[in-house]
């Protein structure tokens, strides 16, 4: 018999690591939007306009504080506005946009198995060597400062314009001598 409820379960998973190295600089949940998720779901169910079309990156995830302990700030999941603290750098991820520069390294896929109850949304983002191209030239990993791109949160945005996942996290920089590779999970599961 179906039931005319379905109850659904979204999860994000996010994990950032340097392709030169092979080095882990993050991996770990991250928060859903419900609101604006419903949203983004509803309108490309009806209209195709919900569709995940950027990742975008800021560093306003984190203060330090006069003892140099990290202070993370709230995910951003309340509210249509939300938006990241501090977003200084955006990368368009949709393959099929125009804009999109780099569809080898910046795509989306949907992932699932027959027979389970969920399937798998796979961002995949590269910022390369040279972008952002007013970046630092070399990496300090001694030292933590608060600069334009040295990211403590990232999200996804529609086309809409609406955040439907954060993150904050501890900073990782990006500097001209090092290749970021990020791998963004959205798990959409029937419960």
């Amino acid at each position: 018999m179906l039931s005319d409820i379905i109850n659904y379960k979204i999860t994000g998973h996010l994990r950032i690591w340097e392709k030169e190295s092979g080095k882990v600089l993050l991996d770990h949940h991250n928060a859903i939007h419900p609101e604006n998720m419903s949203i983004a779901l509803a309108e490309s169910l009806a209209h195709g306009k919900g569709f995940i079309r950027e990742m975008v990156f800021g560093n306003g995830g984190v203060r330090v504080n006069a003892s140099n302990e990290f202070l993370y700030s709230a995910p951003q999941t309340i509210g249509r506005m939300a938006s990241l603290y501090n977003q200084t750098y955006s990368k368009i991820v949709d393959q099929n946009d125009g804009a999109n520069t780099d569809i080898e390294n910046n795509y989306m896929e949907v992932s699932h198995i027959t027979g389970n109850v969920y399937s798998d949304i796979l961002v995949h983002c590269t910022l390369n060597k040279g972008e952002p191209s007013t970046q630092n030239v070399l990496n300090n990993d001694n030292e933590i400062a608060t600069q334009e791109y040295q990211f403590s949160e990232v999200g996804l945005k529609t086309y809409n314009g609406d955040l439907i996942t954060h993150i904050c996290h501890y900073p990782i920089e990006k500097s001209l001598n090092v290749t970021l590779q990020i791998a963004y999970n959205i798990r959409l599961q029937i419960v």
